[in-house]
């Protein structure tokens, strides 16, 4: 029993989640050419909900390869401009509303060029009753972080250093942005280093622990993972070093719309190299098969069209570890 816990338990690590059996029966998705190199690869797109509007925090693809037991993250910044809608806000945080979790993890299947098996959805609440039901986690933090926002009821006091964060405490770390000079980029790293620390924590855990997370989650997560699925899984997160995953952030740039809105702008050429980096393992995508319809592209604005068809810029946005 116990082994069976910390089986699953790791799964939670990885993405911060865990559920019960769904309905759905669907098998891990895999491109022939990974199957040809010898690997299996299932990708799931994990999606962080707000409590205000159910908009999209955070959002990012996990590649587990199977066969060579890793695993890899890119993450999507919640402000990226996509076409999805006819209404005028495109932000890529709204789709969730718009068309639910198995609709956006379609478009971005398409979109990305690559097949995302699988999705799970989280809510904040569900991070602060995790992070507690283990004990809390340990970060060091590289800046102080202060903001209060009582619109939203939000305050955020964390100290420069070392620090043993709590439920609470880990939502005002993965929520702050509001000093950092990238802004939401700052945050999608302060995220990357939360997700570290939770998978050590949980490598730890007592099973009374574990049964706490598992308990704590049932409730706050969606996801269409039945639950062979999710032991398969587990089974290969645990043998994967929490430490040497590679996480980045998909390619693009801050850019600012007609209305004053600042939106996050992909560069087609530099995340098509970045889904090949972190998605495709073993195969390797043609420019020409990502983003096909334009969905990251806004023809009609001369700033938006000019990064999205600028040259790639090289370099890895995070490399782990």
């Amino acid at each position: 029993m116990k082994k069976l816990l910390l089986v699953v338990l790791c799964i939670v690590a990885a993405v911060c989640l865990w559920q019960v059996p769904s309905s759905s029966s669907a098998e891990p998705i895999t491109d022939a050419q990974e199957i040809a190199q010898e690997n299996l690869v299932t990708r799931f797109l994990v999606m962080g909900r707000d409590r205000a509007a159910g908009l999209c925090d955070s959002m990012f693809v996990v590649t587990l390869n199977e066969t060579r037991r890793s695993a890899s993250v890119l993450q999507i910044p919640r402000d990226t401009y996509a076409n999805y809608t006819d209404r005028d806000y495109k932000k890529l945080n709204g789709a969730l509303n718009v068309m639910g979790a198995e609709g956006v993890t379609r478009m971005l299947s398409e979109a990305l060029g690559v097949p995302i098996a699988h999705f799970i959805v989280l809510d904040l609440d569900g991070v602060q009753s995790m992070v507690d039901a283990i004990g809390g986690v340990d970060v060091v933090l590289e800046r102080e972080m202060a903001y209060t926002d009582p619109a939203q009821g939000l305050e955020i006091k964390l100290p420069k250093g070392a620090v043993h964060l709590d439920g609470q405490g880990a939502e005002q770390l993965v929520r702050y942005r509001a000093g950092y000079v990238n802004a939401d980029l700052g945050r999608l790293d302060a995220q990357k280093l939360f997700l570290r620390a939770f998978a050590q924590k949980c490598k730890t855990v007592s099973v009374t622990q574990a049964m706490h997370l598992m308990e704590s989650a049932l409730t706050r997560v969606q996801t269409d993972l039945t639950l062979p699925e999710a032991i398969r899984l587990a089974s290969v997160l645990r043998e994967c070093d929490t430490d040497d995953i590679p996480m980045a952030t998909l390619a693009g740039e801050p850019v600012q719309g007609v209305s004053g809105a600042w939106y996050y702008c992909i560069c087609r050429a530099a995340a098509c190299r970045m889904v090949n980096e972190y998605l495709c393992p073993a195969a390797t995508l043609d420019i020409a098969s990502f983003d096909t319809k334009g969905l990251f592209d806004r023809v009609e604005n001369q700033s938006f069209h000019k990064i999205y068809t600028a040259p790639d810029f090289g370099g890895k946005s995070d490399a782990g570890g």
